[in-house]
């Protein structure tokens, strides 16, 4: 990330546009205006690179195979998943698994599937029917179990808050990061030592007994506390091997999705807690609103899915109902937005191709149809991800609830896959609902994920399927039963582009077939040539000026156009001309390459990282900080011109630095 060191001579100062110079990406270094070939390119690269060691010199530490970057290290970062899209799962899954260590803590973990005896003892006679999952009853655990059990959570909260520190930047990334290892790695083997130490010692008597909802929720927090675990120390590797700083490389998006998701959670948890109490007294007993009940249903709540198969039966809990769903379904939505945009931002990482191409107008139009494509692409990919997610938790999920459901419901495979169709679809008709202990902590977790990838797929298909027919039915509609005036004039000029391309296809065939000469592709003009045939002659210092303020007047209505303005060859060659004559007389006056370098003037091709067409600003921004930029140099122009002695002093320090990485190109070039 070495933009800040690409910025202008004069720190600190902004564009028209009111963005700090120090915020340009690698993608939107300053051009000249003259393609070059790939060996320039690389040779341009190589320059820039030795200018940014010689302005600032990382501080780094090498120690063996390793390469620790400091907090303030901007150099380029790699290693994306590990650096980007590991702690946002983390920061995800860590406060889920706090929840359902919640749950596993204020449940017991056995229970007695026989009415009418001692739950500890449970006898059975083998004869009389046994009671449902969901109406057995629990009896309590041993004491080492509840001391394990509240150790764990407290392990697992302390990493969390390590890991939120560390987000923060309120404690090192070094220091933060292994903590947060470490006490998740503690917290698992905690709970997995629970787990196995009861199915050793004090395992239910099947089959009158039977593990409750606490001890698979137990279960899943522990294979989320490892799973956490396991992610980051791929992030510390990454910091270790020198793919990025000492911290998390995120986004205030990125970091808002981070606290959403964790207020989510906390709703979650608490109005389980709520509804448990409010409905255990003051509820007509129709259900049975343990903790872990009550968790199942503000899940089912939240996420609209409403099975039916629990409801607050008393009128405190039906009028808590209205709130709390509303502030779980807005939350819930946020969410959602945000993990769009994350998924829009991994979209907007441009896709650089190598095209080898002569002519100048070829090359851009060449950039102009790789743009559409890869839009196209990007849309297309995300609704393939989209679909294949949806796909295997749609499959996968319908397996786990086959196995965990057969034994209390004897649903078929089928049926699963029904029952995990309609949740997807939040339509919950309530005809199949899981009842195990098992099914009920898997559809918590599951569903958490499953109903936004289902939100998410529907968001893709409108950008590509429904999108698609919607223009399609617009179309057929302008033919047809609502048809646009002028609709057939307007499509006999659209065909004549295609008539004329087929007839010079044809004619250069039968030049070919004749013996003669097609063209030579080096006589084709460049954007700059075009730029210096349209405006051979200069014009006058005030004319200059007067152009320079109309097109940036005319550039800063283009840029509150939605969607952006894309402009054609023939503007571009317009602009270039302005942008051109400055350029010119600043290097007919003795302006060094790091200057021209500094003030927007590196060398750039139509394809290529560093095309225009490939920037992440809008090609309004794009050209608007050049015009700016040129419209600088005309101000430095006047200033020599009537103040020479004052440009001097304030020029000295720029040109010493220039001189010297002048020095190294030319040492480059010669290489």
């Amino acid at each position: 990330m070495g933009e800040q060191h690409e910025s202008s001579a004069f720190e600190g100062s902004s564009d028209c546009t009111g963005v700090s110079k120090d915020q340009h990406t690698p993608s939107e270094r300053r051009p000249s205006w003259r393609g070059r070939g790939i060996e320039s390119q690389d040779l341009r690269r190589k320059s820039s690179e030795r200018r940014r060691s010689i302005e600032k010199t990382p501080n780094r530490k090498h120690w063996w195979k390793f390469t620790l970057r400091s907090w303030d290290d901007d150099q380029e970062q790699d290693w994306w998943f590990a650096g980007t899209a590991i702690p946002l799962l983390a920061a995800t899954m860590g406060p889920l698994a706090n929840v359902l260590s919640i749950a596993a803590l204020v449940t017991s973990w056995r229970m007695c599937l026989v009415d009418g005896v001692n739950p500890e003892t449970c006898p059975w006679d083998g004869k009389s029917e046994l009671l449902s999952d969901l109406d057995g009853h629990p009896f309590p655990d041993p004491h080492w179990c509840y001391k394990l059990n509240i150790f764990s959570l407290a392990l697992g909260f302390a990493g969390n808050i390590f890991l939120l520190f560390n987000f923060t930047n309120r404690i090192r990334y070094i220091i933060a990061l292994p903590c947060t290892i470490i006490l998740w790695y503690l917290a698992t083997g905690v709970l997995i030592g629970i787990e196995a130490s009861m199915n050793e010692y004090v395992p239910p008597q099947r089959p009158q007994q039977s593990y409750t909802q606490g001890f698979w929720y137990a279960v899943i927090a522990a294979i989320f506390y490892l799973i956490c675990s396991m992610l980051l120390m791929v992030n510390m590797l990454g910091y270790f091997l020198g793919h990025y700083p000492q911290r998390f490389n995120l986004t205030d998006s990125q970091r808002t999705l981070i606290l959403q998701t964790m207020l989510f959670f906390v709703w979650l948890a608490g109005g389980a807690g709520v509804f448990s109490l409010v409905e255990t007294k003051y509820g007509l007993g129709l259900f049975n609103w343990s903790y872990v009940n009550a968790l199942y249903f503000c899940q089912v709540t939240v996420l609209t899915i409403g099975f039916g198969d629990l409801y607050p039966s008393s009128n405190v809990g039906r009028g808590l109902v209205m709130p709390y769903a509303v502030g779980g379904i807005i939350m819930l939505g946020l969410i959602v937005t945000s993990l769009t945009t994350f998924a829009t931002e991994l979209g907007e990482d441009n896709i650089p191709r190598l095209l080898l191409l002569r002519e100048e107008k070829d090359r851009f139009n060449a950039m102009r149809r790789i743009q559409q494509k890869t839009e196209k692409w990007k849309k297309w990919s995300s609704l393939f991800i989209s679909t294949a997610a949806f796909s295997i938790l749609w499959c996968i999920g319908a397996v786990i609830f086959w196995v965990a459901e057969r034994r209390v419901q004897d649903i078929t495979y089928f049926q699963s896959l029904y029952l995990c169709w309609v949740s997807l679809l939040t339509v919950g008709y309530g005809d199949l609902a899981p009842k195990s202990n098992a099914g009920r902590p898997f559809f918590v977790v599951w569903s958490l994920v499953a109903v936004p990838t289902m939100t998410l797929l529907v968001s893709d298909m409108s950008d590509t399927i429904v999108n698609g027919f919607n223009q399609g039915a617009f179309r057929l509609a302008d033919f047809t039963i609502l048809p646009k005036q002028g609709i057939w004039r307007t499509l006999i000029p659209r065909l004549a582009p295609w008539i004329q391309r087929y007839k010079e296809r044809r004619a250069i065939q039968h030049r070919l077939q004749r013996g003669f000469e097609t063209g030579d592709p080096d006589d084709e003009p460049t954007i700059d040539n075009l730029a210096k045939e349209q405006g051979s002659k200069a014009p006058s210092d005030a004319e200059l000026a007067r152009r320079l303020a109309q097109a940036i007047q005319h550039v800063s209505k283009d840029l509150k156009e939605d969607p952006p303005r894309s402009y054609t060859y023939e503007e571009w060659v317009r602009f270039t001309q302005l942008i051109r004559f400055t350029a010119t007389r600043d290097r007919e006056e003795g302006v060094s390459r790091y200057e021209a370098d500094q003030d927007g003037l590196i060398e750039w091709d139509w394809i290529g990282e560093h095309s225009p067409l490939m920037a992440q600003q809008s090609e309004a921004a794009f050209i608007l900080d050049r015009l700016c930029e040129s419209m600088k140099r005309y101000v430095r122009k006047m200033q020599m011109i009537y103040n020479p002695v004052g440009y001097e002093k304030q020029d000295d320090s720029i040109r010493r630095q220039s001189r010297d990485i002048g020095a190294i190109d030319d040492e480059i070039a010669e290489a």
